[in-house]
């Protein structure tokens, strides 16, 4: 009895019976997990890359113009949010008139989209992305906001809002004017 029961239970070990279905269970989740990162990732990188382009685009097109006005620094946030498929809510500008006096930047004008703020003091410029420029040189910086929600939440990238931020020179004059500021 002992020895039918002990060749039974070494036919039970060495059997590979259901082996590839063990493995499958165990090596599922982790593929699973890795595809759903890799998009997420790729997503959110697609993303960033759009928003930047569109923000290129964006200074592209001011630093063409002479004067603007506050409705067409609006209908530029329209144009980002088509770039990026996002309604105007999700996405917001803020164009920035910046000139530098002896050794200070100064904030000429500035304007935001939506409820957003415009920069109001100098010690609100990014000086840190602004290049070196001669005394009253006049230069615009295009600051692009947008909201970035993951498609997997549980990979390690957070809901957020991202931003970017150029600096151009205006081209055909030597400042971008507001007419409504």
């Amino acid at each position: 009895m002992t020895h039918a029961l002990k060749n039974l239970l070494n036919k039970f070990r060495q059997s590979e019976c259901g082996a590839t279905t063990i493995e499958f269970m165990f090596a599922m989740p982790l593929v699973m997990f890795w595809v759903g990162g890799s998009f997420t990732f790729f997503n959110a990188f697609s993303e960033y890359t759009n928003a930047l382009k569109a923000t290129y685009t964006v200074a592209d097109i001011l630093s063409r113009q002479t004067t603007v006005d506050d409705a067409y620094i609006d209908n530029m946030n329209q144009l980002f949010a088509n770039f990026m498929n996002e309604s105007t809510n999700d996405v917001w500008l803020r164009v920035s008139s910046i000139e530098k006096t002896g050794e200070n930047l100064a904030v000429d004008w500035s304007t935001a989209t939506g409820i957003h703020n415009p920069l109001e003091t100098s010690s609100d410029i990014p000086e840190e992305i602004i290049p070196d420029l001669l005394d009253e040189e006049k230069i615009i910086l295009v600051e692009s906001h947008f909201s970035f929600v993951p498609f997997l939440d549980w990979v390690g990238i957070d809901s957020s809002t991202y931003a970017n931020r150029i600096v151009v020179s205006p081209r055909f004059t030597s400042q971008l004017t507001n007419s409504d500021s």
